[in-house]
């Protein structure tokens, strides 16, 4: 059954990623969509290495790491806690949209990437739950 949902999580991880997480109209006139992936590239292409590395590492590698380590008995890696630094990407749009509803100048709207991340959230901390009970 572990196998069976970290596959889903994965699923969910991927799409989430890709598809666009938000959308930004700014003055009523300019509207943008953006997923994980399109900040990540557009950084880079912007020469900010730098951010652009860190949204992949927690944005896609730190939640695929996760989901790896779920099924293999690597205590080194495991001793550092990575669901707390995963998904990182959740936490940052929810400031957008809090700052989206202050502001009268831009307005967002979350998307099908958004619901995708938070379902694969979910489903890593029912297995994290699960695994907790049964040991």
């Amino acid at each position: 059954m572990f196998i069976f949902l970290s596959f889903i999580e994965f699923v969910f991880l991927i799409l989430g990623v890709t598809l666009p997480i938000a959308r930004i109209d700014e003055f009523w006139i300019f509207t943008s969509e953006f997923s994980v992936l399109s900040i990540s590239k557009n950084l880079i292409l912007n020469n900010e290495f730098l951010l652009g590395i860190i949204v992949i590492v927690f944005g896609l590698i730190f939640p695929i790491i996760k989901i790896i380590l779920r099924h293999t008995n690597l205590e080194i890696i495991q001793n550092f806690n990575l669901h707390k630094f995963s998904m990182v990407d959740i936490f940052l749009i929810s400031f957008l949209v809090f700052a989206g509803k202050l502001s009268k100048f831009f307005e967002i709207e979350i998307l099908l990437g958004f619901y995708c991340l938070f379902i694969s959230m979910i489903l890593g901390y029912i297995q994290i739950l699960i695994n907790k009970r049964d040991i």
